[in-house]
């Protein structure tokens, strides 16, 4: 039986028609399980065929969701006038891998939709900024399997490191710094982070430790340091509650001038570092601060 792939088929054979009465009841492509909709005829010899039924990658969602976004309650898939208010998308973000996927697909599919008159632009973002990755070393068996960095001590000495299994003390292999993934282990739950230092340590570190266009290593002493800088704003603000009057003034002191011509100094820095996209630079000026 000859499998039938709709790019191959005659035009008049278009547009291929799904079905109503599938089922959604359980996982997986419901088309499958449809009894009579692949059976069809191939249109070039007329024997017996069978449809194609992974047709649409996930992409071909992803590529057009900011479009639908502009508003996601109208009748029609895209509202024209909603979307010539909106779009172009002004900010995207995103990481390096989605330059040759997500936005090759949406600069491609909006291209698609203004040829169809259904957009008014041809770009659907008019600014780009890839941010870096989290790393983190990665640690190994004797045996080659991979080790959990929660499951390990590293042990300094002098100028060396060297890691060792909690459980038994089995010498562990110290391996390169690469991006987080499952499959390596060398990830950091973010439940433990938040449980044991908080949200705001974590992200105050992420933050600080390198331009956001550039790799963080994620290391434990960088997150120990962000959760002792949030430590000492608290305490600073929580011992020393002030109560301002109306009738407060700092002109008679010199001390509270320069504290105040500071403020303005660093909230200044820090919306140029935020707008400019150099959080480090925003964080280095609150901890001078």
């Amino acid at each position: 039986m000859r499998r039938l792939r709709t790019a191959g088929s005659a035009q008049d054979q278009l547009p291929v028609i799904l079905p109503e009465d599938v089922s959604f009841d359980r996982p997986g492509n419901p088309l499958l399980r449809h009894p009579t909709w692949r059976q069809t005829r191939c249109p070039h010899c007329g024997g017996e065929a069978v449809r194609e039924t992974d047709t649409l990658d996930t992409f071909v969602d992803s590529s057009w969701y900011f479009a639908r976004f502009t508003d996601p309650r109208a009748a029609a898939p895209i509202n024209g006038e909603a979307a010539d208010y909106w779009l172009p998308v002004d900010q995207y973000i995103g990481g390096i891998e989605h330059a040759v996927l997500h936005l090759l697909y949406a600069r491609f599919m909006t291209q698609a939709l203004a040829d169809g008159g259904q957009l008014s632009v041809t770009e659907p973002f008019a600014g780009l900024f890839t941010q870096g990755m989290v790393t983190h070393e990665t640690y190994r068996r004797q045996n080659g399997g991979w080790i959990e960095p929660q499951a390990i001590e590293i042990i300094a000495e002098g100028e060396t490191r060297r890691a060792r299994l909690l459980d038994g003390g089995e010498a562990v292999m110290i391996g390169d710094i690469e991006k987080m993934s499952k499959s390596k282990k060398n990830v950091v739950s973010p439940e433990e982070i938040s449980e044991a230092y908080g949200v705001d340590a974590a992200r105050l570190f992420v933050m600080s430790d390198s331009p956001p266009e550039r790799d963080v290593q994620w290391t434990t002493g960088g997150i120990k340091g962000a959760w002792r800088f949030v430590n000492r704003i608290w305490d600073e603000f929580d011992s020393q509650p002030t109560a301002l009057t109306a009738d407060a003034t700092i002109d008679d002191d010199p001390a509270a001038i320069e504290l105040v011509r500071a403020t303005h100094r660093l909230i200044a820095s820090v919306t140029d570092s935020i707008e400019g996209f150099r959080f480090n630079s925003g964080v280095a000026r609150l901890y001078e601060f």
